[in-house]
């Protein structure tokens, strides 16, 4: 809504694509100020015009005063005509508070300027509003590609179509934005009465990379045109990374998809950089220590394997509830509540702050919950992530003690058989160890000789390349001369540490066989 007075007013809502010009001494002389309420509408049940069809959005403006002096309304429309003026016109429903479908009829005047998607008209009262055209005329329309991580090697490209209209595109961005990011868009025209998304696979990068539509590769005319903030024409594409390791995972992936049946634009581009994400995983694991004692570790890492290994395999905790989040600045801080009923929570600490660089490799903090005697209550609270996107940042500890005992003999005895499994296999390390000193940045003497001993029957060559491998990776604590020297020293690090990597992997699938 907006505050109307007595003087000139401009009034625009870019995200719906409205402008109001309130011209001075519009409002009764008995009245100061007034509010005009504004409310636009993508779909409804209209009954328009006969061999017509909406060109825009239906605004519905209301004032409790009428005004003395007209109010120039100026609305955008996806027209798409060479002369709009002998095409489209104002339609208006003079009775919105009547059931459904609602009716139009056509408005006389009305401004349509050639090579503008505006219109402009002047009124008195106020009511529905829209601009309508032939049924069938020509029509702009939107392409837009938005981008969703769904887990460390899984991602979702929605490759969407509506009508060109700014309410349309907010409708988009409401439905995406708390989830995706946006990528390619611009402006299309359907060539028929369907585009199709065709996903070439020649030319995926070393063929780590797949690309399966989910929904119907096709997207509909009449789907487009009828579309709505509840009823999105999309095509969603799930892109998953095959590698064997996502830390290795390239900071881009780009490759072009084609679209089929397109008017103005042949291909697009799917473009999805890492770093646009750049998320962490933030999961719960539960302790217990005995029928009224629990440990909660709040962890936060930017792999999973960072937390398995530390809080289920070496501690034998319990997995609970996780979320993945985005930084909003450069720490996020947990909160945790001082008191629950029925439950005292002792904490190191009473908010925690946690840096991206502490998060890169793993951060966590640890609370311990103690039930009282006398109470019976299972254990409900929020641990809140400060400082993360989305906003709706809480995770629920939810703790009944009546199963603990039951939970913790699982985990045990899968422990009890993950152990027995490595031994079997003659394990001393996991695979992923070598990757956690490389992004550490830090290298251990003791951790690679345990590594070299693990190398089962390897040839000289490869003993020689981990050899290697530890030297470098033990110097990258030290200092290097210039800019130049370190870009080579960690170039060789690179290049040593992917060999490492190809070679533990042959070693696993000889190990299976």
């Amino acid at each position: 809504s907006f505050t109307v007075t007595s003087e000139a007013h401009l009034f625009e809502l870019k995200g719906c694509g409205l402008r109001l010009r309130v011209p001075e001494g519009a409002l009764p002389p008995d009245v100061t100020e007034t509010k005009l309420h504004v409310q636009a509408s993508l779909s409804g049940q209209y009954c328009l015009p006969k061999a017509s069809e909406l060109a825009s959005a239906v605004y519905w403006l209301s004032a409790p005063v009428k005004f003395l002096r007209p109010v120039t309304v100026e609305i955008q429309h996806n027209a798409a005509f060479e002369d709009p003026s002998s095409k489209l016109c104002f339609t208006i429903c003079r009775s919105p508070e009547g059931g459904q479908p609602h009716t139009f009829e056509k408005l006389e005047g009305g401004v349509f300027i050639p090579n503008s998607c505006n219109g402009s008209i002047s009124l008195s009262g106020f009511s529905g509003l829209a601009i309508v055209m032939p049924k069938g005329g020509p029509q702009h329309f939107l392409s837009q590609l938005w981008y969703a991580k769904k887990s460390e090697r899984d991602f979702s490209a929605y490759y969407v179509i509506t009508k060109d209209l700014a309410a349309m595109k907010s409708a988009v961005q409401a439905c995406y934005s708390d989830e995706a990011s946006q990528g390619h868009c611009e402006r299309i025209g359907f060539e028929g009465e369907q585009i199709m998304v065709d996903v070439p696979m020649e030319g995926i990068k070393a063929g780590k990379w797949k690309i399966t539509p989910v929904y119907s590769p096709v997207i509909h005319l009449e789907d487009a045109k009828a579309c709505s903030s509840e009823r999105l024409p999309v095509c969603e594409l799930a892109i998953h990374w095959e590698g064997k390791y996502p830390i290795y995972m390239p900071p881009r992936f780009t490759h072009a998809i084609n679209l089929l049946g397109a008017k103005g634009a042949g291909a697009v581009v799917l473009d999805i950089k890492k770093s646009a994400f750049d998320e962490y995983l933030f999961k719960l694991f539960y302790s217990v220590l005995d029928d009224n004692n629990c440990d909660v570790h709040c962890a936060i890492a930017e792999y999973t394997f960072q937390l398995e290994r530390k809080f289920i395999e070496e501690l034998g905790a319990i997995e609970g509830p996780e979320m993945r989040f985005i930084f909003e600045s450069s720490t996020v801080s947990i909160e945790i509540p001082a008191a629950v009923s029925g439950w005292r929570i002792i904490q190191p600490t009473p908010k925690l702050q946690i840096s991206r660089e502490q998060a890169e490799i793993r951060s966590h903090h640890q609370f311990r919950v103690i039930k009282d005697t006398n109470s019976q209550e299972p254990l409900s609270m929020d641990v809140h992530l400060e400082g993360a996107r989305p906003h709706n940042n809480s995770i629920q500890v939810f703790l009944d003690p009546s199963v603990w005992g039951a939970q913790k003999s699982s985990v045990v005895r899968i422990q009890q058989q993950k152990a027995q499994e490595r031994e079997r296999r003659g394990e001393h390390i996991r695979l992923h160890e070598p990757r956690d000193i490389i992004r550490s940045g830090r290298g251990s003497e003791e951790k690679f000789q345990h590594l070299l001993s693990g190398a089962m029957e390897s040839s000289s060559e490869e003993l020689a390349e981990l050899s290697a491998t530890k030297k470098l990776v033990g110097r990258i604590g030290g200092t290097v001369g210039t800019s130049a020297e370190r870009q080579t020293e960690l170039s060789s690090i690179k290049s040593t540490t992917e060999k490492l990597i190809g070679m533990m992997e042959k070693r696993d699938t000889k190990l299976s066989e």
